[in-house]
């Protein structure tokens, strides 16, 4: 699994990066985490607002900061 959290580095992104590391820490889900700051890169992932999170090839969370549960919907797919 692949998962990015995208933004430009702000307190809102780091948390969400934070939330996403903590659940698959927690479920210990075999998943790449990346963290992509550089916005000209985000744009290609379809970001319009930030933070956002991408999994698999989809963003699934975007504007928000996003809740334990959600994370966790999104991985155990």
């Amino acid at each position: 699994m692949k998962i990015k959290v995208l933004g430009p580095g702000c307190p809102r992104c780091k948390a969400t990066y934070e939330v996403v590391k903590k659940v698959v820490e927690k479920e210990r889900t075999d998943a790449d985490i990346e963290y992509v700051t550089d916005m000209s890169e985000a744009t290609k992932f379809g970001v319009l607002v930030t933070p956002a999170v991408w999994v698999d090839g989809e963003i699934v969370i975007q504007g928000k900061i996003p809740s334990e549960s959600e994370i966790l919907k999104f991985i155990k797919k």
